[in-house]
């Protein structure tokens, strides 16, 4: 891991003392628990901050967003829910469907106004959205 991208983590999260960390191309994403959320931290090869993203269990998905789902993208499937912090935009709602070998991010904001679709790359054998394959840089990193 390079001394970069550790340093900013530390600076981020202070209180995070272990994360799994995988490296896909140049971006290096650090997986760990906070406030009891799966969370995932991504930073260029640079160090820079990318992003945060927290899991959060589908049934937290407000209606407001449901029901634009629902509307805008009839019969898809809804297969996750994160909120994820970007620099510039800040926090944002984003939200994985699936029908078939569609399988967009819909974002919104805190305030569930919808912000933008983003295309995911499908598995052409599956109908729902995978990620791409991301190589493991250590199993379980201290952060010193």
């Amino acid at each position: 891991l390079p001394t970069n991208v550790a340093s900013t983590f530390k600076a981020r999260f202070p209180s995070i003392k272990t994360a799994s960390w995988m490296k896909e191309d140049t971006i290096y994403a650090a997986e760990f628990t906070m406030d009891d959320y799966k969370t995932e931290a991504e930073f260029n090869e640079k160090g820079l901050w990318i992003c945060t993203e927290w899991d959060i269990p589908i049934e937290y998905l407000p209606q407001t967003i449901k029901t634009y789902i629902n509307t805008n993208y009839p019969k898809y499937k809804i297969n996750e829910l994160a909120v994820t912090e970007f620099p510039v935009d800040g926090k944002l709602y984003v939200v994985e469907i699936s029908k078939k070998a569609d399988c967009p991010d819909i974002y919104f904001s805190l305030k569930n106004e919808f912000k933008k679709e983003v295309k995911e790359t499908c598995e052409k054998k599956k109908k729902c959205c995978t990620k791409k394959d991301k190589t493991k840089v250590e199993s379980k990193t201290d952060v010193k």
